[in-house]
């Protein structure tokens, strides 16, 4: 008996058998731009600005007495400017101090080394050192004040200085004195009211005085 298979209906379709009708198109959407958007960092994240570095000066004033051409010259004992045995009298301030306040130590530190009375302070120098005396500074500043002899007798004090004189103007190079030194002479000079020369050693001045 021959064996006969039964056809499949044309009304069913396989579950498993790929669906052969064409894809709806994909629907397309209309793309909106991001809005903007800004990042912030809190204070307390952002990093610390930069602060540059200040520094710190050692003030020292110093007097450059002027008198009929000469020039008052010191030995201190304690050399606090640099260039030589021949300086100037003066003084480092050991605190803050505002102008007036300095002035005043300065006319009295002239009166305690060497006995002067001078008229007028006029900064003509300033000069700037590495270091300082006690450490606690970056540098030293050096303020050097010109002013005319006022009164007095040079009385070099044995405890600050070991000797003081008047030197001439135009001797100061041939004495060895340093180039910041002749500077602020020229300066003083220029300042200064037209006078006759440099006494000779001697007089009621004591051009002279060593002790």
């Amino acid at each position: 008996m021959p064996l006969t298979a039964p056809l499949p209906d044309p009304t069913l379709s396989a579950p498993d058998l790929p669906d052969a009708r064409p894809a709806a198109p994909a629907r397309r959407v209309p793309f909106a731009s991001p809005p903007n958007i800004t990042l912030t960092t809190p204070a307390s994240a952002r990093p610390a600005a930069a602060t540059p570095a200040s520094t710190t000066f050692q003030v020292s004033l110093f007097g450059l007495v002027h008198h009929r051409g000469a020039f008052l010259l010191v030995q201190p004992r304690r050399p606090i400017l640099p260039g030589g045995a021949l300086s100037l009298p003066g003084l480092t301030l050991r605190e803050e101090a505002g102008e007036a306040v300095a002035e005043t130590q300065l006319r009295r530190i002239l009166l305690r080394q060497v006995g002067l009375g001078v008229g007028e302070l006029r900064l003509v120098g300033s000069y700037v050192g590495r270091g300082s005396e006690d450490g606690r500074a970056d540098s030293r500043l050096y303020l050097v004040f010109g002013a005319e002899y006022c009164s007095g007798i040079l009385n070099p004090n044995p405890a600050e200085v070991h000797g003081a004189e008047w030197v001439a103007g135009a001797e100061l190079r041939e004495r060895g004195v340093p180039e910041w030194l002749l500077a602020a002479a020229q300066a003083v000079t220029a300042l200064s009211p037209a006078g006759g020369e440099a006494r000779g050693t001697g007089g009621p001045l004591g051009f002279l005085r060593r002790r």
